[in-house]
């Protein structure tokens, strides 16, 4: 019997040492969620990385959250709909396409992004840089939806 009000004491000082201090500043907990979207003619392409890109500006994005917080984000699919779905990044889809001969070429498409104080970029990149052209120039991606959910 001693056993077990020792442990329930030693249970009710563990708490209390993991609790708020009276005297620091309350705890916080904090969660937002930030619907991006991406129009096609918005993407644009770096001739460097030869990769796509799209940067947002987010102020909700402070130095306190970039050093002390924590954040998803993820694509949505079919989003409005019943049957809408989300995908962490990063994410590769296995992609295929029938090139003039007829043949048809298998790549990877990868979407990333990177974070910082104030902003968000998202990255996608086919691997072998197989990119479809229209008339010598590159076609833009389609409209993509993103959710960044923060939690600081």
């Amino acid at each position: 019997m001693r056993k077990y009000i020792f442990i329930g004491l030693l249970a009710l000082v563990m708490a209390a040492l993991t609790g708020c201090k009276e005297d620091a500043p309350k705890c916080k907990f904090h969660t937002e969620t930030l619907d991006l979207t991406v129009v096609s003619a918005d993407w644009q392409f770096d001739d460097n990385a030869l990769q796509f890109y799209y940067h947002f500006d987010l102020p909700e994005i402070t130095r306190s959250v970039y050093d002390y917080g924590n954040w998803t984000i993820c694509r949505e699919f079919n989003k409005g709909n019943k049957n809408a779905y989300q995908v962490a990044l990063p994410m590769s889809c296995f992609m295929t396409d029938t090139l003039t001969s007829g043949e048809v070429a298998y790549y990877t498409q990868h979407i990333d992004y990177r974070l910082g104080e104030g902003y968000v970029e998202v990255q996608l990149t086919n691997s072998d840089y197989m990119y479809v052209y229209d008339k010598g120039k590159i076609v833009n991606p389609e409209d993509m939806f993103f959710r960044l959910q923060l939690m600081y």
